[in-house]
């Protein structure tokens, strides 16, 4: 089997200094702090300037500043790695700004997921680099023991083959095969179809999950990256956290069920209930590295390492 056509940025260690930017909307100082000692406790030094701080309406500052302070994060050679501190809404609005084929040539380990999506699945295109789907800093601090150990090893150097720890799943459609993982917040990939920056999708293992959505606006959104011909070259999908969506529950009419009937209708292997997204849960996903999917054995396997 080939390998990823990506670059593996370095593994992060003991002492390495990590920069913390606001791409989105604007966060919870006390969630902040808190998400920071993590960091720390992980033996990493971690560095913010005072702009992160500002706040514009539902926004972190304007967009030409929040996507300035992006560029030179991923660009600049103190740093080992960039976490995103909250998502929210915005991310989006700087990809217009950004010279995205030169930040792709400036591989760095990038964590963020929800609205980070928009980011991180145009950085880990044919030509860039692994990004990781994980929790953001102001939701650090609230992940069970497990997932911060999990996220550590990821980030430090984890040896593969590995299972990703995904919890209490269930099969929605048996068999097995292989992709690249990719993993996103179904809102932000509905809102790139049709543009310029539409995620490519081929050969993909596709993480779903979402927040505060209605089940008809989940069968809606999932519809729309259908129809835009995103899912045409999938191999498969596994479902995580639908946190908030209704109605709740496992009912015939819940959010859960309408997703799951709608996947299930592609006919490609399939999971649901995996422990990523907005819940108590936030499994950290490597976006671009190779994985096995056995739906009926319900694993995801890590076939290459997300760092070098």
């Amino acid at each position: 089997m080939s390998r990823s056509i990506l670059v593996k940025p370095d593994a992060l260690r003991r002492g390495d200094r990590v920069r913390l930017i606001a791409p989105a909307s604007p966060f919870d100082p006390g969630l902040f702090k808190a998400g920071q000692q993590v960091l720390e406790g992980f033996g990493l030094v971690p560095v913010v300037s005072r702009g992160e701080f500002a706040r514009e309406g539902f926004l972190a500052g304007s967009d030409q500043r929040r996507a300035e302070k992006l560029k030179s994060a991923m660009q600049e050679e103190d740093t080992k790695a960039v976490w995103c501190i909250r998502g929210g809404y915005g991310t989006a609005r700087l990809l217009p700004l950004l010279d995205l084929p030169r930040l792709r040539r400036h591989p760095k380990l990038l964590v963020g997921f929800s609205d980070v999506t928009a980011l991180l699945v145009q950085l880990a295109r044919p030509g860039g680099f692994v990004t990781i789907h994980g929790p953001v800093i102001t939701q650090l601090s609230r992940l069970p023991a497990a997932d911060l150990r999990w996220l550590k090893a990821l980030l430090f150097g984890t040896r593969v083959p590995q299972p990703l720890p995904l919890g209490r799943t269930r099969t929605l459609m048996p068999g097995i095969t292989e992709g690249r993982l990719v993993a996103g917040n179904l809102s932000t990939l509905a809102s790139l179809a049709g543009t310029r920056f539409a995620p490519d999708l081929g050969g993909a293992l596709l993480c779903l999950e979402d927040v505060n959505e209605d089940a008809y606006r989940l069968d809606r959104l999932f519809w729309q990256i259908v129809s835009a011909g995103l899912l045409k070259r999938i191999r498969g999908i596994v479902v995580g956290e639908l946190t908030g969506c209704k109605p709740e529950g496992a009912g015939r009419h819940s959010a859960r069920h309408v997703l799951e009937q709608a996947i299930s209708a592609l006919g490609l292997p399939a999971l649901s209930g995996a422990a990523f997204g907005h819940g108590r849960r936030n499994l950290a996903i490597p976006v671009g590295v190779r994985a096995r999917l056995d739906a009926g054995a319900r694993t995801v396997t890590l076939l290459e390492s997300a760092v070098r």
